[in-house]
């Protein structure tokens, strides 16, 4: 049997919160206890003697732009510990000695050895959010259990005795686990691990976790070996084999978050991007290694999270990046100099609100000018130095909790067709554009059709081939609808076109971009991975080979031609987009297609990383050579050979390709054939060449160059 707790969405009322249960590996679900459409659950354990015996944590929350750490917004009557003995067909809310007042999120544990103790961390609406530092401190005598904390119970969940006050950042934490070989050992996981060796009296947090990277959320202990523990945070995956004492950090996972990226014009060319609670980094597209690209050609451009970067693209060293809540700077790679750059309102204004994640846009017609959103558009043309408010409040003007918090522009864009021609969205749903830089401003909202306005505006990019012409996405799923939402106006967002089309069900829409050398090539960024169309929006499909992970920016580099793709969980993908931009209605109809072949570069590849052991993460560069592409409507009958020639004509080698229909790759790795005796051919001069693609009676030419490493 497998049970699940569902929380279900955080955003909207729904019947899909509760406990589920199978019984035949998951074909079929059975929910076993459903509280009302606010309550759901959030941690599930069993009696590891008893399947039939689970203990449940049910959790009242609601969520929106302006809320998540206030406890009076996480607790409810319903919330609390819940118990069954028969397998989920009837529970028991557990309650003597536990708070009684609403109560929030709560973790559970129960000890393997002696399933009568079990361990709970407890959220109240009285929840006291105390600094971390001040938790190593004993339990008061008599300590009040309405604050909640650390709980207690030897007696199967029936009576419970406070322990301790700790109870972090309940919204985002509240996990405990026990040393699966003494109860007296217990952690309770946030911004750090904290430990208590004497059943929850006292907890330290100096020790508990050195160098494991903040804001712990999963911790594993070995049943069989408690030495052995794994650590799950931010930073990623930790493994430690002495109790915590110290941790290891793997680093072959490529599992970054992503929320945009960046490129430079640097060859090879270097890209940039925010990642969550990891800063803003830097790393090239290629090396010169064999090895690869590792985790240590990367470099930390800005600290806090990371969100969007900007490079200049006639300065390579000059990166804006930015943290949380608009923290903006202006970054010299050669100096190190970082200066924040962040537009301050004037003596006596109201603060400007910023998104957690801000946009940034330099000008396509001019990198000196820098556009930033707020709740109102910003720009300056000096690089940050100096900043004009060229828009009123752009948002619905809702503000939260406090006077600089609340709606905020979420995405920018200025056509590259004309200077001034400006688009903004927001996360309250609203669309504007302005076509004289800022002077005056349209809302084409009510324009989008059949689409709620309680909506979060992603992405608006504008056309490479028409002033009027601009691109939207949309993303409601804080209100409970998964919907893709993707549009495009031809007329400055008089009116806008639905091009979703057969994009999957359940799969928002996170970015959307246009190729600047094809109209008809788009590009989509979902829930369920990068979707590419070839007609416009008509018809959609998955690129193959990436895996299915939410995709939250995407960047066609302007000289190479390759998509930079940045994903939320599997870090930064790499992939050649120069056929899809050839790829034309006209060129995929005919029988054989040679696609133009970009210039090869010839470079010496050295090892540097010999002694570097397993657990490094190394992504391969591009292949070396010259890369030519070729499509057949159909499996040709006939041999498929492509012919590598001199500027002269004369022939060097000939490669055999696959016969059947599709887009295909050949790699000539800039050698002739070996010679009589020899493994490997020799390295052609750097030179013109030409590429002769014969399949039966058709044949196709290109010529290419191949330059010399700079």
């Amino acid at each position: 049997m497998v049970y699940v707790a569902a929380l279900g969405h955080v955003w909207g009322p729904n019947k899909e919160r509760g406990l589920y249960k199978t019984t035949d590996g998951g074909a079929t679900w059975k929910q076993v206890k459903y509280l009302d459409a606010d309550t759901g659950f959030i941690d599930l354990v069993m009696d590891p003697d008893d399947p039939n015996t689970l203990y449940a944590a049910a959790y009242r929350v609601r969520r929106d732009a302006f809320s998540g750490g206030n406890p009076a917004e996480q607790t409810g009557p319903l919330a609390g510990l819940y118990k069954t003995t028969d397998g989920g067909n009837t529970w028991k809310r557990l309650g003597k000695g536990l708070p009684d007042r609403p109560l929030g999120r709560c973790g559970l544990a129960v000890y393997r050895k002696d399933p009568r103790v079990l361990y709970a961390v407890v959220q109240t609406d009285a929840t006291v959010l105390r600094r971390e530092t001040e938790w190593g401190q004993p339990a008061r005598t008599n300590a009040d259990p309405s604050t909640g904390g650390v709980f207690r119970s030897g007696d199967r969940g029936e009576t419970w005795v406070k322990l301790n006050d700790l109870c972090p950042r309940p919204f985002y934490f509240s996990q405990v686990r026990i040393d699966p070989g003494d109860d007296r050992r217990l952690y309770v996981l946030g911004v750090t691990l904290h430990a208590s060796r004497d059943g929850g009296r006292t907890f330290a947090t100096d020790d508990a976790a050195p160098g494991v990277h903040a804001d712990l959320h999963a911790l594993w202990i070995d049943p069989k070996d408690p030495e052995h523990m794994v650590a799950g945070s931010d930073g990623g995956a930790y493994l430690s084999y002495d109790r915590g004492k110290t941790w290891e950090h793997p680093k072959n996972l490529p599992i970054g978050q992503f929320y945009a990226v960046a490129v430079d014009m640097s060859r090879p060319y270097w890209v940039y991007g925010g990642l969550q609670d990891n800063g803003s980094w830097g790393g090239p597209s290629a090396t010169r290694n064999a090895d690869g690209v590792t985790g240590a050609n990367w470099f930390r451009v800005l600290a806090m999270d990371g969100f969007y970067c900007q490079v200049d693209p006639g300065d390579a060293n000059l990166i804006y990046a930015e943290g949380q809540y608009g923290e903006l700077r202006r970054v010299n790679l050669a100096t190190g100099l970082s200066i924040a750059v962040k537009p301050r309102p004037g003596r006596g204004e109201p603060e400007y609100r910023f998104n957690w994640n801000s946009p940034i846009l330099l000008s396509p017609h001019n990198p000196a000018v820098v556009y930033f959103g707020g709740n109102g558009l910003f720009r300056s043309r000096d690089r940050g130095d100096h900043w004009d408010v060229i828009s009123p409040d752009l948002t619905l003007g809702q503000r939260g909790r406090s006077p600089d918090f609340g709606h905020t522009l979420t995405t920018i864009a200025e056509s590259p067709i004309k200077a001034d021609v400006l688009w903004v969205g927001s996360d309250d749903g609203r669309v504007q554009v302005s076509r004289n830089g800022g002077r005056d401003w349209g809302d084409v909202s009510a324009a989008v059709p059949d689409v709620p306005r309680e909506r979060h505006v992603s992405r608006v990019i504008a056309s490479s081939f028409a002033e009027g012409t601009a691109y939207l996405a949309i993303d409601r799923h804080r209100n409970d609808d998964r919907r893709p939402y993707l549009f495009r106006t031809t007329d400055h967002g008089g009116t806008w076109k639905p091009i979703m089309s057969d994009l999957p069900e359940g799969g928002p829409v996170y970015v959307v971009r246009e190729s600047s050398r094809n109209p008809d090539l788009l590009l989509a960024g979902t829930e369920f991975g990068l979707f590419v169309s070839l007609d416009s929006g008509g018809h959609w499909e998955k690129y193959p080979g990436l895996p299915t992970v939410a995709v939250h920016d995407l960047v066609i580099h302007p000289r190479d031609r390759e998509l930079v793709i940045g994903t939320h969980g599997r870090s930064i993908y790499v992939v050649d987009v120069a056929p899809l931009e050839q790829a034309t209605a006209k060129v995929l109809a005919a029988p054989v297609h040679l696609f133009d072949v970009k210039s090869a570069r010839m470079y010496p590849s050295r090892g540097t990383h010999g002694l570097r052991g397993v657990k490094m993460y190394a992504a391969p560069n591009p292949p070396f050579g010259a890369v030519l592409y070729y499509h057949l409507r159909e499996k040709s009958e006939a041999p498929v050979r492509l012919v590598i020639s001199d500027a002269r004509g004369s022939s060097l080698i000939e490669l055999k390709g696959t016969q059947d229909a599709g887009l295909h790759r050949l790699v000539w790795p800039l050698r002739t054939p070996p010679a009589e005796g020899s493994e490997v051919g020799s390295l052609v001069a750097p030179g013109e060449y030409v590429a002769e693609l014969r399949v039966g009676e058709r044949v196709l030419t290109k010529r290419f160059r191949v330059e010399a490493d700079e």
